[in-house]
């Protein structure tokens, strides 16, 4: 049992802020909060955490990742003028992906989860891709997953692109997988596609057949170029005809969603299907903007992700209300709706997929609570705590970071695993990696 206080707690619970406050965990659930005078009182065989005045939160939730891109930071790619999505996929991700083996994805997701836990992130929803060799591949990252305890829903993604027979292995990882975490409350997993333009119909419907309810995750829209081939091989846009073969649905994530109409908005609220927005990634792959606010103001569940661009979840919300203020020429938009895509639509995508509510403070919830070191300058209230988050906090202001009742970083130094040696082996897998891709 913890207590963890001397500190000013955000609950994101009614926007709730208790100053001097204390959470108090045992095993993987939180079972109090309140002043740390109260819960000392009543807990007071616990041990204590002192959060030393810093701000205590709960984790945060990564809602679209690619765990497995670890090893592309700092790879010379030289790509034409005007290059597109497309081009980047050709010349970097695809072939980076053809090249990895289970070894490599799983020193790859170890750098990765402890990058997470430093930028408390307690809770991610991954989507992979390892054609190098795909049989237990979604086993290498949950092992990683399962060394730092940080809830995984995970994912292969299934494309035509490297052939038939390496199509059904992919539909099959996932078969397995799916299977296998069905009791667990740390994983658990639902069938990955890549986007329209790389999958056939016969693809579409083999993934039916063995996907069960357990849902998607797929890239919907992400470029232009996906919403030209299926107008022109399939007569229809790329949401019409995911509805067409019941991907849709509350138990599937499209992520990025930047190049769609009114009617594919109307199809995606219709079905419940969450929309996840990478605002980084997109910018950097020139991909363009979604119509966040107008998805948001048509109830369409809206959640923010990473895309493997960085690992930090405050500096992703910042630049998504950032890019909507530029996109929209409107110094007013985005904040509030943002903010709601962080910290609440992010838990309601999460709660989709695990049992345990997280990404709030309250009795049952689970253990994830993470530590900042942040002293405000100014006042800190109910009504601005907001934009103290928005403003003054960064990933690496978190010092502490505790997933399923388990402490695994203080003091911003991992706790129980060798962060020498997950750095060291991830450079050395780098290294045979980029070999490879000479």
């Amino acid at each position: 049992m913890f207590i963890i206080g001397n500190g000013t707690v955000i609950t994101h619970d009614n926007n709730t802020v208790l100053r001097d406050g204390a959470v108090v965990t045992a095993g993987d659930s939180i079972i109090d909060c309140g002043t740390l005078a109260q819960m000392r009182s009543i807990y007071d065989k616990a041990s204590f955490v002192n959060a030393e005045g810093g701000l205590i939160l709960p984790g945060f939730i990564d809602a679209h990742e690619h765990i497995y891109s670890m090893m592309a930071r700092g790879m010379a790619v030289e790509l034409p003028k005007r290059a597109d999505l497309n081009t980047i996929l050709q010349k970097l991700w695809w072939k980076l992906d053809a090249a990895l083996t289970n070894e490599l994805v799983y020193k790859s997701a170890m750098a990765a989860y402890m990058e997470l836990v430093k930028n408390g992130v307690t809770t991610v929803i991954d989507h992979h891709a390892a054609y190098g060799e795909i049989e237990d591949s979604l086993s290498a990252i949950a092992a990683a997953a399962e060394a730092f305890s940080v809830k995984s829903c995970l994912c292969y993604e299934v494309s035509d692109r490297s052939g038939r027979d390496k199509m059904k292995k992919a539909v099959r990882e996932n078969e397995r997988f799916i299977k296998k975490t069905e009791k667990s409350e740390l994983l658990t997993g639902i069938m990955g596609l890549h986007a329209s333009f790389t999958l056939s119909d016969e693809t579409l419907l083999y993934c039916a057949e063995h996907g069960g309810d357990a849902g998607y995750h797929v890239h919907v829209a992400e470029g232009e170029a996906d919403q030209n081939e299926c107008l022109a091989r399939h007569g229809m846009r790329v949401v019409e005809r995911f509805d067409k073969f019941d991907i849709l649905g509350k138990k599937t994530i499209a992520a990025h969603c930047i190049h769609v109409n009114e009617k594919e908005m109307q199809l995606l609220r219709h079905s419940g299907t969450a929309v996840v927005h990478n605002a980084q990634s997109n910018m950097n792959n020139a991909a363009g903007c979604p119509p966040v606010i107008k998805m948001m103001e048509q109830n369409i569940l809206l959640g923010l992700g990473t895309d493997g661009y960085t690992h930090d979840m405050l500096e992703s919300w910042k630049t998504a209300s950032l890019l909507q203020k530029h996109v929209l020429n409107d110094a007013a938009a985005g904040g509030r709706e943002l903010f709601e895509a962080m910290f609440y639509n992010n838990r309601k995508i999460a709660g989709r997929y695990f049992s345990r509510e997280t990404g709030i403070i309250k009795k049952g919830a689970a253990a994830d609570i993470i530590i900042a070191d942040y002293k405000p300058l100014t006042p800190l209230t109910e009504e601005n705590a907001e934009a103290h988050l928005l403003f003054g906090l960064a990933g690496g202001n978190i010092s502490f970071t505790m997933t399923q009742g388990r402490i695994v970083m203080k003091n911003r130094q991992l706790t129980a695993l060798d962060e020498e040696k997950i750095i060291e082996n991830c450079r050395r897998g780098a290294a045979e990696l980029w070999q490879k891709l000479r």
